[in-house]
């Protein structure tokens, strides 16, 4: 489930840099078409979630079968090493909508994303109950502690980059810039599972969001 890349529209030169990606909402995968490669949630009433799965095909109604997302890749990479794919209910799985940017009015500059006090984001994040997914939002790369293997977002003057990962920690190069090193998806995995060594480009880290 490929996602279009929105286009930035912004105002004022190169101020595209501050554009703040739109986050992914969890929806019921029963209202939403083409399942097949959507990132799905796995709920279990009572316990919790289950992320970082791939819906593989369609419903028939009642159910969906789903795998790990390195299960996923797998059946691109090599599809011939077998999987271990699970019937679920659909009522219990909901996928990963990104929503759609909106851009800021003309001659107004995007934000600067909000410093937020630890107790007022985790305020912000409760959920009213554990098998009740949230929202994945964007969050700069240069605020987390860690970003080796994170999903990762990069903007660029036509839009956002997505389907990417980070295979290194933030280092300076030989320009004396921040940067980190970052593959496709597909390279990433095809990585793990095969060894084939990925074609890292090295991106300055306030282009790139994490989730």
């Amino acid at each position: 489930m490929d996602e279009e890349l929105p286009q930035l529209e912004i105002e004022g030169g190169d101020a595209w840099y501050r554009a703040v990606p739109p986050a992914a909402v969890p929806m019921p995968a029963r209202h939403m078409p083409d399942l097949h490669g959507a990132r799905a949630i796995l709920t279990d009433p009572a316990v919790g979630c289950i992320y970082d799965l791939r819906i593989l095909g369609d419903s028939d109604g009642q159910h969906v079968t789903v795998v790990p997302e390195i299960d996923y890749w797998r059946t691109r990479i090599t599809p011939e090493r077998p999987i271990h794919p699970r019937q679920v209910p659909i009522d219990q799985v909901h996928v990963e909508h990104r929503l759609a940017y909106e851009p800021p009015p003309p001659g107004q500059l995007p934000p600067e994303p909000p410093r937020t006090h630890a107790a007022d984001y985790l305020l912000r994040r409760l959920s009213p109950r554990p098998d009740q997914p949230g929202a994945r939002t964007p969050v700069p790369a240069r605020t987390v502690g860690n970003v080796h293997g994170r999903r990762i977002i990069q903007a660029t003057p036509l839009g956002f980059s997505w389907d990417l990962r980070a295979i290194s920690e933030p280092y300076e190069n030989d320009h004396h810039d921040i940067v980190v090193n970052l593959t496709s998806a597909h390279e990433y995995y095809a990585w793990a599972l095969t060894g084939a060594d990925p074609s890292p480009i090295p991106i300055g880290i306030y282009l790139l969001w994490t989730e």
